[in-house]
């Protein structure tokens, strides 16, 4: 996770920019080309337009995966893209197998991909998420995994909260012990949505040395209010995810797809600034 820290420390940002490409709603001047050189393009203009705003980048492989052998491509150009622009790239794939398989995964996307950090899905248990932060370990590169505690979609209250206790403390508690120091932080992350504070803030006091990774802020309703129960006790440990308000704000502008991108990941770093969250 040092990278991350490091990263967002060197910026002063802990804004995290999603690359979530919907090719229906790119830029007119993007549509008429073929999907895979439109996505290229796309993605390449956002990196290049909030690089000054934002601590990392956060790819959805599904988007990629979509696109088949030329996505994945396309896909491993951007996490190289974003290193050269000294962005670490966060690969959002919420695997969930074990053993061999999530061995599997973990080469792939931390080894051969070359991603800094990977989101895990963990509710298969221990081994869900062991060969992750085995693979990341051998790396040794500051990377880590982020592994899903509290998320922000809203029907996840019904599995993450229908247990007693919550299957979110159930796992915090399994993150907690999985992580190992790793600088600043250990290399066992929690994914807290910012749609849910109560949650975030119990998260928190279950979890009160690990990184977060906040998703669900901007379009999907979680604002700064929503990160303060979320920070530690020294104002920081969260890096907070933007993916649908940065990547489309050309649609509610005038400026391009680019320049809108820039201005409204430096308004969101600026707003997390004001409300106190710092690495």
């Amino acid at each position: 996770m040092q990278a991350l820290v490091d990263a967002s420390r060197r910026k002063e940002s802990v804004l995290v920019a999603g690359l979530d490409p919907i090719p229906s709603r790119f830029p007119e001047e993007l549509r008429i080309l073929p999907e895979a050189e439109a996505t290229l393009e796309f993605c390449r203009g956002i990196l290049e337009a909030v690089e000054p705003c934002v601590a990392a980048v956060k790819l959805q492989a599904a988007y990629f995966e979509r696109l088949g052998t030329v996505g994945m491509g396309i896909y491993a150009g951007l996490i190289e893209a974003a290193r050269d622009l000294g962005l670490p790239a966060i690969a959002d794939v919420k695997r969930g197998d074990i053993g061999p398989v999530a061995a599997a995964y973990a080469e792939a996307h931390l080894g051969v991909y070359g991603a800094t950090c990977v989101t895990v899905n963990p509710y298969m248990g221990v081994e869900a998420g062991l060969p992750f932060l085995e693979e990341t370990r051998r790396q040794a590169l500051g990377g880590g995994v982020f592994m899903l505690v509290a998320t922000s979609n809203p029907s996840s209250r019904e599995v993450q909260e229908s247990t007693e206790p919550p299957l979110f403390e159930v796992i915090a508690r399994m993150v907690a012990e999985l992580g190992r120091p790793a600088g600043d932080y250990p290399d066992a992350g929690a994914v807290v949505g910012a749609t849910r504070p109560e949650i975030g803030g119990r998260a928190r006091a279950l979890l009160p040395e690990t990184l977060f990774l906040s998703p669900g802020y901007g379009t999907q309703g979680g604002d700064a209010s929503g990160i303060r129960p979320l920070l530690d006790c020294n104002g920081g440990g969260v890096l907070v995810n933007s993916s649908r308000s940065i990547l489309y704000a050309y649609e509610r502008s005038a400026s391009d797809y680019k320049d809108a991108a820039r201005e409204a990941a430096r308004e969101s770093r600026n707003e997390l600034r004001l409300a106190g969250a710092r690495m």
